[in-house]
């Protein structure tokens, strides 16, 4: 009597080796939709970004991200080299919505001071908005702000090739530079400027995030004197505008 043939599918350990989806088994039991290569990327992104905040960039491993997302070790590789390059993911993808936010709050305004005022509310809003993200990008060890390109805005080849982080930092400075162009300003070093404005709304936000248990009299009116003694401080006296637009 002749042997029956039994073709076998694939194993649910030999897919998770290759860092495919296992194949569902058991009679009923719909298959798991494999994953694009763009959708896979997106779940370790997002698993990453999560982990990274509860428990901090050095303590998260790539395997502690590949099990989060239910895949091998081997499998993360495939879509990203490190923890590092998932991170500049993370950050590329908060300065793309920060530096849209940036660009219309300022495109918003016709008066180069008004532009300003309405970038430095704008980037104060938006970090307050995504807490965690902000932690991630400014606030961590392994900060964000050399891979996003913003520490060196303004080399050649960031020039180049310009990060997200460098072209929504260079909306700050646009605007710095349209207003002491109009000889507004105490200071004439455009760079000086946008870096102490930058530092200020930082300040603030990262205090508003860390101390948010604080009894704050009102959040929103201590950001707005915040930003009314910064403008008071970087307009010249002589400036009408320093008294007549706060």
């Amino acid at each position: 009597m002749a042997r029956k043939t039994v073709k076998r599918s694939p194993s649910a350990g030999a897919a998770k080796a290759k860092g495919e989806d296992a194949p569902a088994q058991g009679q009923g039991r719909p298959a798991r939709r494999r994953l694009s290569p763009d959708e896979r990327r997106s779940q370790i992104v997002a698993a990453a970004k999560a982990l990274f905040s509860e428990e901090g960039i050095d303590q998260v491993s790539m395997r502690k991200i590949a099990r989060e997302v239910g895949i091998t070790q081997a499998a993360i590789y495939q879509h990203f080299e490190n923890k590092e390059a998932i991170l500049f993911v993370i950050i590329e993808d908060f300065f793309g919505d920060l530096l849209e936010a940036l660009s219309s709050a300022i495109a918003s305004e016709v008066e180069p001071l008004r532009k300003l005022r309405a970038g430095m509310r704008a980037y104060i809003e938006y970090g307050l908005s995504r807490p965690e993200a902000y932690r991630l990008v400014f606030m961590t060890p392994m900060s964000g702000l050399v891979r996003a390109g913003v520490a060196v805005p303004r080399t050649a080849e960031a020039t180049l090739q310009p990060s997200k982080g460098a072209l929504a930092f260079n909306v700050l400075d646009g605007a710095v530079r349209e207003v002491v162009n109009r000889g507004m300003t105490r200071h004439s070093s455009t760079d000086l400027l946008a870096e102490a404005i930058w530092a200020a709304g930082h300040g603030i936000v990262s205090l508003l995030i860390t101390h948010n248990e604080f009894p704050w009299t009102d959040p929103a009116k201590v950001i707005d004197l915040q930003i009314d003694l910064l403008f008071r401080g970087l307009l010249h006296e002589g400036c009408p505008m320093r008294t007549g637009m706060f």
